[in-house]
């Protein structure tokens, strides 16, 4: 297979998936990935700089905890920095990997980075295939509503998905099925100013601004299933 197929062929995948975590599996069991792939994941840039996970699947050396900025020294970061595909070898619990992370850009703009890891070495791309998987995520991103990360509007609050409540999901889960606050309301027996105050709070924590938003976002991270819409 030529180059330029494979990138061809790994570009109709990219444009075939709905889910960040589907993308992932998908470039961990792909044919054109190797056999001994074992995570994909990707990383967008917030307002602050720093890289927060969106989503992805399989092993990730990264500890969920971890806090890595732009201007780190870590194969996330340099792949923003040089705007070009990354390397470096990272432990696991489950053994050394071997990571390579592209940044996805929009033009010269970096919008995050995917980490791809196996556990072999990866075979060598010419720059320019790895420049066009840079623009391809981003325009996947782009059209799946998450090319702009995080809600650069949201004051004095970072996102924090896991600060959701029992009723937030609940509301989440019936504005993924079009309800308006108005039957939301009627099913919870609240008022609609009550539920008006809790979809704020779960745009807040989703770091979105809209309804579609916040249901697309939290389909991304498995809050919900992409079948409840």
């Amino acid at each position: 297979m030529t180059d330029v197929d494979w990138l061809k062929g790994w570009t109709e995948m990219v444009a075939s998936t709905n889910t960040v975590a589907e993308l992932g599996k998908k470039l961990v069991h792909s044919q054109l990935t190797s056999s001994e792939a074992v995570g994909t994941y990707f990383y967008l840039l917030n307002s602050r700089g720093l890289l927060e996970v969106l989503g992805g699947y399989g092993i990730n050396p990264v500890e969920a905890d971890e806090v890595i900025s732009a201007w780190d020294d870590h194969v996330l970061a340099n792949a923003i920095k040089t705007k070009k595909l990354a390397k470096a070898t990272l432990e696991h619990s489950s053994g050394k990997l071997y990571c390579y992370s592209i940044p996805m850009l929009r033009g010269e703009e970096p919008l995050g980075s995917a980490l791809f890891c196996q556990r072999v070495k990866a075979e060598e791309f010419p720059e320019e295939i790895n420049a066009s998987m840079s623009q391809v995520l981003g325009i996947w991103l782009q059209s799946m509503g998450l090319a702009n990360g995080f809600n650069p509007n949201s004051k004095n609050t970072e996102p924090n998905p896991q600060a959701l409540t029992e009723r937030q999901l609940k509301i989440l889960e019936a504005m993924s099925f079009g309800k308006t606050n108005a039957e939301i309301a009627q099913d919870m027996i609240l008022s609609e100013s009550s539920i008006r105050q809790e979809t704020v709070k779960i745009y807040k924590a989703l770091g979105v601004g809209s309804r579609s938003e916040a249901v697309k976002r939290a389909i991304h991270l498995g809050i919900l299933r992409a079948a409840a819409i």
